[in-house]
């Protein structure tokens, strides 16, 4: 900021007056309250991904969450021994070199168990995530856009389907209609799409009666079109955060169905499976249920870091609100 003297009397002829110069900006205390305000102009995405990185618990959870899909993935394939291949003579072996994870009560490798468990849990909750998702947002927009009877129906019908016990409903299904992993996902999604429902039917409700709405319906163009190529790219950022966070309460409910014996069924296994299997045997070998219970525990911390980096980098409103 540079400084002009002002003619007009004695009085002022030493007054100094503030002139601002293109690009130069000063009275911030901080970098988040000066973004906007320079010349530099930068992509939404361009500020989401430098606001992102300054969260780090949120590239703590990313860099881990790639990581244990790797090792779910890739793992298998450096060892020598399959999903199920048993062999009696190395029965309940504490981990080693042979045995990363040590062997079960029927001398399976239960590195590769845990590895192909792992796949099992993040395949039905990315089933479940993305299928509670597709359907919570379209009815969470059809609702808020339209209104009137529309809103209040399907309104009635998240709070009903919000009352009812999940796990009840889980448990009584996978005994009568079969516990695949595609059957469970799309069950989950069937009680859990309620909540991204009520995200974006609020934000929907913010934003159509903006200008760019109100135009479009003066263009002519059809509701449906408004909905697709103006409401929902505006819910983005919303659902991206709201399908990261529902992905981890989907492999806790996953995991509790199978300890309880009413997920999935041999010779599939997920992680839930494995701690349920070997719960009997905590006090002697608590590896065993050690190992899938902290597999559990890290993929739902890292997808929660995730989730909450994600709503600061797309909402910074949400992170001043929160302050």
């Amino acid at each position: 900021m540079s400084e002009i003297k002002v003619p007009g009397g004695e009085d002022r002829l030493d007054e100094a007056v503030p002139v601002y110069v293109p690009g130069e900006v000063t009275g911030f205390s901080h970098a988040d309250e000066i973004e906007g305000l320079t010349d530099d102009a930068r992509s939404f995405s361009s500020l989401a991904w430098t606001r992102f990185r300054r969260h780090r618990l949120a590239l703590l959870g990313g860099v881990g969450l790639v990581l244990i899909i790797a090792l779910f993935v890739f793992g298998p394939m450096v060892s020598e021994y399959t999903f199920d291949e048993r062999n009696v003579i190395d029965r309940l072996q504490g981990p080693s070199k042979e045995h990363w994870f040590g062997t079960d009560e029927i001398g399976r490798d239960l590195f590769v168990r845990t590895a192909q468990g792992g796949r099992y849990s993040l395949r039905i909750g990315v089933i479940a995530a993305v299928s509670a998702t597709i359907f919570g947002t379209l009815l969470g927009s059809i609702a808020a856009y339209f209104g009137s009877w529309i809103d209040g129906l399907i309104s009635q019908v998240i709070n009903m389907v919000l009352i009812v016990p999940a796990l009840l409903i889980l448990s009584v299904f996978a005994l009568y209609f079969g516990r695949s992993a595609n059957q469970l996902a799309l069950v989950l999604a069937a009680l859990l799409w309620t909540r991204i429902a009520r995200v974006v039917r609020g934000v929907v409700l913010s934003i159509k009666e903006q200008e760019y709405i109100m135009a479009a319906r003066a263009a002519g163009a059809s509701h449906m079109r408004i909905i697709l190529r103006h409401v929902l790219p505006n819910v983005v950022g919303p659902i991206v955060v709201e399908v990261t966070l529902l992905l981890g309460t989907v492999i806790v409910l996953e995991s509790t169905l199978s300890f309880l014996g009413l997920g999935v069924q041999p010779p599939n296994a997920s992680l839930g499976t494995l701690v349920a299997n070997a719960k009997g045997s905590i006090d002697d070998d608590p590896i065993r249920v050690l190992t899938p219970g902290m597999f559990i525990v890290a993929i739902v911390l890292c997808v929660n870091f995730l989730g909450d980096g994600l709503r600061d980098a797309l909402d910074p409103r949400s992170k001043n609100e929160k302050g």
